[in-house]
């Protein structure tokens, strides 16, 4: 494919109308890849090029934009639609800021507990594009996507086929793959298949383990002809993932697991980095006082009590997550963002040093209390923020946005931990006042699961009239919270995501089919929680998760005498759940 000067120089071309070009960041498959902004909705987004004219680009790119975009998982990059612009299409996706695994293995190979949790992530990748009767095909290196954030992403369906439809491609070479990565049996002229998909990932998790791929030096035919013969090496450094490893590099297909099996097998592997680092996130047990649900500041500034007012945008239409910048941070530790956990308004940055600690930085979206927060009052780019000293091994600020919401960024951490917190929160400031000057209100770039809280309505699930209710509700941001206050008690509805629940989290009952735990002074002194098991899901990591409601009274102690009324009111909220 050749290209003119308009291919080489378009930064700031505008697509269809739409979508403003911004840098070239690479090319695959049949097409060339620009990072350009959505005038429409202020999101960056990646804009994949082709030729109509190129001999089946264009088809390509067609089936690529359709196959992918049935696929639904947080490890597949997200197809939005394809657009024409004179005589080019432009497949627009995800931007994922990023590098492939390829280029990350030309500078060193990857130690086992790292190759583990890409396994595990690719694999449950696989299992979600099997699930939709797809075969990938081109499972390699360079069509995984390593974010600057710890994202995995599975991209490039450019060859991929839909078993379903019976796809064949008139212009398919003989085979379909890259050498090195080819199973035998597609190496010998045989149909993929599901599990030649497998190996082709169990090929790529040795190259991670290696630094190069099986048969690396010799000729791309000479490696076809290895991999026909099943001459398969087994990696030297796989460790603990030797066992799982060599089942999805079987020469037998029949014997080689499915995507959804390898992904628990690789989960099961000792020294996998995810279980320890969730360890130490707990559910619970967080301070009633200054740092209770919102990131207050200073000693009076902002309290869990401050009640929201009706604000001129969409609140459930705000990700918190587009206000972060891992690669600011990295100097402070190995980042990873944090997407689901908490309530919904809530995004986390985990900064690990290596020892298995980190600093966690969290950023919340809150309604604007009506008066101005106290505190220490500076300008930040365009904003003022109110922020204060390190408190309870906190540090915090408050950015006022104009539209009437409040960003709150906290940066929190063991006591003793050798780490500057609120310079941590200051460059997590920053770079959330950049976000908001560059793109405006942080728009949420997808909806959120089916039957998923965040489209319920907090203050619905208690009627005000009840007894145990003891006032109206006051509704906090996103209506994910909801305050009911009296003159003695107060009871909040609080949605949150965490781990599934169990014994740590208190005596057991249930009502209305749903599990209900409830425990005195869990969330502080003078409380008692009642938390509603509703919806199991996996995050990014593939680790079992849960969205709960949870029912925190407060009252005169001693607490244990607010939990008959905490199990009262969760057996109404469960009964009233959708």
């Amino acid at each position: 494919m050749t290209f003119s000067r308009r291919d080489r120089e378009p930064a700031g071309r505008l697509i269809a109308d739409r979508y403003r070009l911004v840098e070239r960041v690479g090319a695959g498959g049949e097409g060339v890849v620009w990072r350009a902004l959505d005038e429409r909705t202020g999101r960056t987004v990646a804009a994949k090029q082709a030729k109509m004219s190129a001999t089946g680009a264009g088809r390509k790119l067609r089936r690529e934009a359709r196959l992918a975009a049935s696929v639904d998982h947080p490890n597949v990059v997200v197809y939005h639609e394809i657009v024409s612009d004179h005589d080019e299409l432009w497949l627009i996706q995800e931007y994922v800021p990023s590098r492939t695994l390829a280029a990350v293995l030309t500078e060193r190979p990857l130690p086992e507990a790292e190759v583990a949790e890409i396994g595990v992530r690719l694999a449950s990748a696989l299992a979600a594009v099997h699930e939709r009767k797809i075969l990938h095909r081109d499972l390699k290196p360079g069509n995984v996507l390593i974010g600057e954030d710890g994202r995995v992403k599975l991209t490039d369906f450019g060859i991929s086929r839909s078993v379903a439809a019976d796809e064949t491609l008139t212009d398919a070479a003989l085979y379909a793959g890259t050498p090195g990565y080819l199973a035998p049996e597609v190496a010998r002229g045989d149909p993929p298949t599901e599990a030649s998909d497998v190996f082709s990932l169990g090929a790529t998790l040795y190259a991670a383990l290696e630094g190069s791929p099986m048969f690396a030096g010799e000729t791309p035919l000479a490696r076809v002809r290895r991999a026909a013969d099943g001459d398969i090496p087994m990696s030297r450094a796989a460790g603990e993932l030797a066992a799982p490893l060599a089942r999805m590099l079987d020469p037998d297909p029949a014997l080689r697991p499915s995507a959804a099996e390898a992904a628990a097998a690789l989960a099961a592997c000792p020294g996998k980095v995810a279980p320890a680092r969730r360890g130490r996130r707990h559910r619970f047990r967080r301070p009633i006082g200054v740092a209770a649900g919102i990131a207050a500041v200073a000693a009076g500034m902002l309290s869990a009590g401050t009640p929201a007012t009706p604000a001129p945008f969409d609140a459930r239409a705000l990700d918190p997550c587009r206000l972060t910048d891992t690669a600011a941070l990295r100097s402070y530790g190995r980042t990873e963002l944090e997407p689901d956990y908490g309530n919904f308004n809530r995004c986390d940055v985990l900064l690990h040093r290596g020892d298995g600690t980190f600093t966690d930085v969290k950023v919340e979206l809150k309604s604007h209390p009506g008066n101005p927060p106290d505190g220490e009052l500076k300008r930040v780019g365009a904003f003022d923020v109110v922020g204060g000293p390190l408190q309870d091994d906190k540090c915090a600020r408050l950015i006022l946005v104009p539209e009437g919401y409040l960003v709150a960024v906290t940066a929190s951490d063991d006591p003793g931990a050798p780490v500057d917190l609120c310079a941590i929160a200051d460059v997590a400031t920053d770079s959330a006042t950049k976000a908001l000057s560059r793109d405006g209100n942080p728009l949420r770039k997808g909806k959120f699961p089916a039957r998923s809280l965040a489209e319920v309505d907090a203050c619905a699930l208690l009627d005000p009239a009840a007894p145990e209710v003891p006032g109206p509700p006051q509704p906090y941001f996103g209506r994910w919270s909801c305050n009911f206050e009296g003159p003695a008690v107060r009871v909040r509805v609080i949605f949150d995501r965490g781990h599934p629940l169990d014994d740590e989290d208190g005596a057991y009952s249930t009502e209305a089919g749903r599990e209900i735990r409830t425990a005195a002074d869990d969330y502080g002194p003078g409380t008692c929680r009642s938390t509603i098991a509703y919806r199991p899901y996996t995050d990014i990591d593939n680790i079992p998760m849960l969205e709960s409601v949870l029912i925190v009274v407060n009252g005169d102690p001693p607490s244990a005498r607010l939990c008959g009324p905490a199990t009262i009111l969760a057996g109404e909220v469960a009964r009233r759940l959708p």
